[in-house]
């Protein structure tokens, strides 16, 4: 028997993700044995004196690196924080998930950028690079999108309530907020930095999304749902993650080469209150993408959007055409794809469902619809991607 030590807490949506990946590929082990902390697992109170032939852990500091690597078993880190030599990485790929977050702002219309990290983590320094990449790669000229203000403290800083709780994190924070200029995006490296945008953005009467928009990852559901205003999260594949992880200890433990660092694709990005906007030089423009990218998946048309921006439907197809390259029925289309992507990905819908749902109401019209954009149909898009998790 193979005895494997999944060291986490299972304490949060990262790490529930990453369980079900890891068990989800025990079960087609039998000769796997999963121990860990708490009654679901064979019982692993101390790690260092545990007899066993490999780890899975989510490896947050220094000194729980440096005790797992004195082991000498080998170790599947599922964070990327820390590097040692007998340590596989299988990590979320940062940089692409900072890539993903900077498309997603620039693509609401915002010229102002902003981020919020942990310092000293790898995966936040990797977000970092790949949302000011991405801001670079669509500016039309050099110079055209400036990059601004980065907010980065190490993670205990963060953890610890009292520093930002009238300590002297709160007046940094104050300080880094109060400097923003608005309008302005922010990208935040978790959905932990993000919850805390959203605080100090209240107390400081800072209106989002209109004057901050505001993008976390990792999507804890419930804590982005409960934030006022809900936050946006760029939403991680943590049980492919976890099943890869499982994959390629297993691959090591039968004598295969050793992989140095393996990582898996995000999602797409979770659009609540936080980022449910579009900014532009003409307001009436901002004013009706932003009424269709809230309300696109309950079966809007055209007619519904003229009321909010008291226009006639021909002055604003024109002026949305000439700021944004597209007409307003596409940029319903578009929204109503976005809304059922997500659906397509994260829940078990029908495919008729998901048609009603995401606002297409008929699945005829839904699967040409959705077809016409991605080259591929809803199914077959849902089951390439299911695909890509494994």
């Amino acid at each position: 028997m193979r005895k494997i030590a999944l060291c986490m807490e299972l304490s949060d949506f990262y790490e529930h993700g990453i369980a079900r990946g890891l068990v989800r590929y025990a079960k087609s082990k039998p000769d796997w044995r999963l121990y860990g902390y708490g009654w679901m697992f064979r019982a692993l109170a101390d790690i260092e004196g545990w007899e066993g032939d490999g780890i899975i852990a989510r490896v947050e500091d220094d000194t729980t690196a440096d005790r797992l690597s004195r082991l000498g078993l080998p170790v599947v880190d599922v964070a990327g924080a820390y590097a040692r030599p007998n340590f596989i990485s299988v990590t979320n790929d940062d940089f692409l998930t900072g890539y993903r977050a900077a498309v997603h702002l620039t693509g609401c219309g915002f010229q102002r950028f902003a981020f919020l990290g942990v310092s000293g983590t790898r995966w936040s320094e990797e977000r970092r690079s790949g949302f000011f990449k991405a801001i670079a790669d669509s500016a039309s000229s050099p110079g055209d999108r400036a990059l601004w203000p980065c907010f980065e403290r190490p993670l205990a800083w963060w953890e610890d309530k009292a520093q930002t709780n009238g300590g002297y994190g709160d007046a940094e924070l104050v300080g880094f907020f109060s400097g923003l200029e608005p309008p302005i995006a922010l990208f935040a490296c978790n959905d932990t930095t993000g919850l805390r945008a959203t605080e100090y953005a209240g107390k400081l009467g800072i209106a989002v999304p209109e004057e901050l928009a505001i993008l976390g990852v990792d999507n804890e559901d419930i804590l982005c749902e409960l934030s006022s205003p809900s936050l946006s999260s760029v939403m991680l594949d943590c049980e492919a993650i976890g099943y890869r992880a499982a994959v390629v200890l297993d691959s090591v433990l039968g004598g295969q080469p050793e992989f140095a660092r393996i990582t898996v694709p995000p999602r797409e990005v979770a659009e609540r209150e936080s980022t449910r906007i579009f900014t532009c030089e003409d307001e009436l423009v901002a004013r009706a993408a932003t009424y269709i990218r809230a309300h696109a998946q309950e079966g809007i048309d055209v007619s519904d959007v003229l009321p909010v921006v008291s226009a006639s439907r021909r002055s604003l197809e024109t002026r949305y055409r000439r700021a944004l390259g597209r007409s307003l029925h596409d940029e319903i289309v578009w929204a109503r794809i976005a809304w059922a992507k997500r659906l397509l990905g994260g829940t078990s819908y029908t495919l008729g469902r998901v048609a009603q749902e995401s606002g297409f109401g008929a699945l005829g019209r839904f699967h040409e619809a959705f077809k016409g954009a991605e080259g591929l149909s809803p199914g077959e898009w849902r089951r390439k991607n299911r695909e890509g998790r494994q």
